[in-house]
């Protein structure tokens, strides 16, 4: 806990060169053809200046090769060496010659027992600066550096924010010393990296789920065999009970202020599953839904104005949409399959989903007004959609057989570039965290 709460709180000095020129590529266009992108190695002038150097723009290059606005040129092409490139300039004749559009450049120096990491983004074509940064901060945070500079990159040639400098909460399973089932709140990189687990697996954790605006995770724990809400402040470490009620407690959401958490209960109506409201200031709770029936796993539309929600009242599980008051109830899914697991987009377009079709998971997004549906993936057992903060990529758990173990996966909006992201156990119920600043 305390590498991790060093690292959400790290200090960090970014300093930006002025943009002489500016290229984007238009994510509304799915089927654009991706943008030739070159990374060599930053240039440190000091051997082990040099070798963080590789490792800054392997990150790099392994996030840009992992996005689908990119297409990374590979090193073994490369015609300048990092250190004529921090010599003599840029031979863009060279770069052109590889069909490259957008060329990243670095140096990395170290002074003071601080990292000194710069870097210069040039539009290959027009022999033109882009755009350029200089951060400075404590060399073990040097992988942080190289998500930021990635979203840097991804901002200037898309125009809208990256999702690189984030990580992805999961459940952990695996087997004790005696055999028996253990659930641990686990936190990686959104690249698998620097993976660790916040809880000792001696309780069933379940649900977790980020502040859309803070480093801070609500999920359910049955710590002391009584299923309650637990609240973590993960650059502190401090955890809180918030939801202490009887019956089950189950799949809360924030919604994207932060400010209040919609979530499942059965208490007080006999084991029927409804859907409530805490403000998180008050810890006042509100009931919102009223049917004998199941309503659960409620998720905000970014203005807080409705929430999305899967209930059985219509004789099989769908997806409705009610005001976040709960009025105003209006079925969204009327296709085949039972739906489950709503989430909106932080871009306020779509809604992703799970349905279940003729014994097959499938992960989809729908419009909010149900006119446009679409499916991105299909397997034994998908499930549990959530979005990265950028609304571009959908992070999600996958059993591909009955004997296959549990792993996370991510997939472009578009339903291209499908990859597992590698964890030591089974993994499921990912959740997105916002960018780390």
């Amino acid at each position: 806990m305390k590498k991790l709460a060093a690292l959400l709180m790290v200090a960090l000095v970014a300093v930006a060169f002025p943009a002489l020129a500016r290229v984007q590529i238009d994510l509304s266009q799915p089927g654009a053809a991706p943008v030739p992108v070159a990374v060599p190695a930053f240039y440190g002038a000091l051997p082990e200046a040099g070798r963080m150097g590789a490792d800054l723009a392997g990150v790099i290059r392994n996030n840009l090769q992992n996005s689908t606005p990119f297409k990374l040129i590979k090193p073994d092409a490369y015609l300048q060496t990092p250190a004529q490139i921090a010599t003599q300039g840029v031979a863009f004749a060279d770069w052109k010659g590889l069909n490259t559009d957008a060329l990243l450049t670095g140096t990395v120096t170290e002074e003071g027992g601080q990292l000194k990491v710069e870097f210069r983004l040039y539009d290959v074509n027009t022999e033109q600066q882009l755009t350029g940064k200089r951060y400075t901060v404590d060399p073990q945070f040097w992988r942080h550096i190289a998500h930021r500079i990635s979203d840097d990159l991804y901002k200037e040639l898309t125009g809208e924010d990256g999702y690189f400098a984030t990580r992805i909460v999961h459940i952990g399973e695996s087997r004790g010393l005696d055999n028996k089932r253990q659930t641990k709140l686990c936190v990686m990189d959104q690249d698998s990296a620097n993976y660790q687990c916040l809880t000792d697996g001696s309780s069933l954790v379940l649900s977790p789920r980020f502040n859309p605006n803070l480093q801070k995770i609500i999920y359910m724990s049955y710590a002391n065999g009584m299923p309650r809400l637990y609240f973590l402040d993960m650059p502190t470490g401090q955890q809180t009970i918030i939801g202490d009620f009887e019956g089950l407690n189950s799949t809360p959401r924030f919604n994207f202020q932060g400010t209040k958490v919609a979530m499942t209960l059965t208490a007080g109506h006999e084991g029927n599953a409804e859907i409530y409201e805490m403000d998180m200031a008050s810890r006042a709770l509100k009931r919102l839904t009223f049917w004998r029936g199941i309503d659960t796993s409620p998720s905000y539309s970014p203005d807080g104005k409705q929430i999305v929600f899967n209930s059985d009242r219509g004789g099989q599980a769908a997806l409705y949409i009610m005001d976040s008051n709960g009025a105003n109830v209006r079925r969204l899914t009327y296709n085949e399959g039972r739906y489950y697991a709503p989430a909106w987009s932080p871009r306020g377009d779509l809604i992703a989903f799970v349905v279940q079709r003729a014994g097959v998971f499938h992960i989809g997004v729908i419009d909010p007004d149900g006119q446009e549906e679409r499916l991105l993936t299909d397997s034994y057992m998908d499930d549990n959609p959530t979005w990265a903060p950028n609304g571009r990529v959908l992070v999600f758990s996958r059993q591909a057989n009955r004997s296959d173990r549990t792993r996370i996966m991510t997939i472009d909006l578009t339903g291209y570039n499908l990859r597992e992201l590698p964890t030591p156990t089974n993994a499921s119920d990912p959740a997105w965290s916002p960018l780390i600043r």
